[in-house]
């Protein structure tokens, strides 16, 4: 009875055997083919970048391009027998070591230092490959660093990590770094088509799009992900399929979820998460792909990418950038809420529901703000005081029905006051103009009171003397603002407003009358005179019963 063949796996089956099937990583391959073929090899290289992008790959392609009968060549052959034991693993002068496994000096001393010196048993060069190199312990770096920096001629090492912080920069200093890079979706979902025409797997091309999308830039784990939707589909690839196996929500959910948000239609969004509660999906994959469509939605309403279907595009069109960022962050806080609460479910519906109040329209609120402004320092009229006047600072409306605020025409500028005319026609937008810039300094000015001279100066009478010597620090200031909301140059004077007279104390005859502080009267006292002369006020002097 004759056995099927072992599976072999898809990763293992397509993994690069040449610079040329390197996927996303041109910069790297195009380095080291010329590198080889000028006969430029460093001694040293270190390999940093995300999980399964070809960094051990990249390693094996360069020791057979070193050691293939045929070379150094940037085309080994992959038939002689030093690039088929590199290919499998076996090859007794490259040596692969999981650092991960091996952080001991003694190990490092035992399987790098001791043997370097000795030559290859049958190739050109003796390749050193260390996996996960940033597990050594600094003793082993330490150990490694004279070898790493002086090696034998035949001797080439190849450090591969995920993590390039933890590696000691006297170790990073003596190799040539190459970065690798995430895999675009695009290049994901290309390569797995090829893989998917090969080996005759009928697939959908949005089923390779989520593929792609699920991978997050690894392309080793995509093709395993292609290996096991083929188990479970049986041949034939459909997003649906793929969603289950997987696990992320169906696009149709997060569309009528993000839907519901940006619609601030609390029922639906709670009829959404009803369907996905039933189908029992993971609030924290629910919020990670949330975030993986917010973030394409921003990037398309910024117009630095354009790979969204179209009733994504319609929601991205519908709304600024700013509302898409403000969601964003508001998914990242709650997913930190969940790996932090003891209560994951509340928290999760406290962020999705939070996320009703988020979408406002900035922009609209800005524009009229600026408005106001203007209409402000054209001298027009304030707006009424009462719960209409916070209204240009309420929250704003949706970006969907945010009308910018309309322009008002300029108002000409106000006649200079005339000598015992009301001054409020211009005191308000004064005030008003004050407190955007000086919130203090306008509230002190609020509590004074205006009295308008012969020959066009003003007076201001405070009632306290700390509120008059604030507005005189800034005399400069206040008069260039009512320069330009008068029209004209007016010349201000500060003074404490005198008290009109004085009243009787009450206590009988022992009881003194109250003493204004600024007539003259002040008290002997240091702490007295000092919170007067701070706050203001009047002293009331009483004599002691005999």
């Amino acid at each position: 009875m004759k056995k099927n063949p072992q599976h072999l796996a898809l990763a293992r089956k397509y993994r690069p055997q040449r610079f040329e099937d390197l996927v996303g990583q041109d910069a790297v391959s195009t380095t080291l083919k010329n590198a080889v073929e000028s006969n430029q090899v460093g001694h040293a290289y270190l390999f940093f970048g995300p999980r399964g992008t070809g960094k051990t790959t990249s390693a094996r392609i360069l020791a057979k391009a070193l050691n293939c009968a045929k070379g150094p060549t940037p085309t080994p052959c992959g038939e002689c027998p030093a690039c088929t034991e590199i290919a499998a693993g076996t090859c007794i002068d490259v040596l692969e070591l999981d650092a991960a496994s091996n952080t001991q000096v003694d190990k490092i001393r035992e399987m790098i230092i001791e043997t370097v010196s000795l030559a290859p048993s049958r190739d050109r060069r003796k390749v050193f490959v260390i996996d996960e190199v940033h597990m050594l312990s600094i003793s082993s770096f330490n150990a490694l660093l004279k070898t790493l920096e002086e090696p034998p001629p035949h001797v080439v090492f190849i450090l591969a990590t995920t993590e390039l912080a933890k590696i000691p920069a006297t170790i990073v200093s003596r190799c040539q770094r190459f970065r690798f890079r995430p895999i675009g979706r695009e290049e994901t979902a290309a390569y797995l088509k090829k893989i998917a025409k090969i080996e005759k797997i009928e697939a959908e091309d949005a089923a390779l799009a989520v593929i792609a999308r699920a991978s997050g830039g690894a392309l080793r784990d995509a093709v395993s992900l292609l290996d096991q939707a083929c188990a479970y589909g049986e041949g034939k690839l459909t997003p649906a399929a793929l969603s289950e196996l997987i696990g992320t929500l169906p696009a149709e959910f997060l569309l009528g979820i993000m839907t519901a948000v940006l619609a601030k239609d609390a029922a639906k969004l709670s009829e959404w998460l009803g369907k996905v509660s039933a189908e029992g999906f993971d609030a924290t994959q629910i919020l990670r792909d949330l975030r993986d469509y917010l973030q394409d939605l921003y990037l398309q309403r910024l117009g630095v990418s354009s790979g969204l279907g179209p009733e994504w595009a319609a929601l991205a069109g519908a709304h600024p950038a700013e509302t898409f960022s403000f969601l964003l962050s508001r998914v990242n806080r709650t997913l930190e809420d969940i790996h932090s609460s003891d209560s994951p479910q509340v928290a999760f519906e406290l962020g999705v529901y939070g996320m009703l109040e988020a979408a406002y329209d900035l922009r609209g609120w800005v524009s009229r703000l600026e408005a106001l402004e203007r209409r402000l320092a054209a001298g027009g009229a304030p707006l009424p005081a009462g719960p209409s006047a916070a209204a240009p600072m309420a929250a704003p409306t949706p970006a969907r029905s945010a009308p910018a605020l309309p322009s008002a025409a300029p108002a000409p500028a106000p006649a200079a006051p005339r000598a015992g005319a009301p001054a409020e026609s211009w005191w308000n937008a004064l005030i008003e103009r004050i407190h955007a810039a000086k919130p203090a300094l306008a509230s002190g000015l609020e509590g004074c009171r205006l009295a308008v001279e012969e020959g066009g100066s003003c007076r201001l009478l405070f009632k306290q003397a700390f509120n008059m010597e604030r507005a005189q620090a800034h005399k400069a200031f206040v008069e260039e603002e009512l320069r330009q909301v008068a029209g004209k140059p007016i010349r201000l004077v500060f003074e404490v407003e005198k008290a009109a007279g004085k009243a009787p104390a009450r206590g009988g005859d022992e009881a003194q009358e109250w003493v204004d502080s600024s007539e003259g009267a002040a008290p002997t006292d240091a702490g007295v005179q000092k919170a007067l002369n701070a706050f203001g006020g009047k002293v009331r002097q009483l004599k002691k019963k005999p």
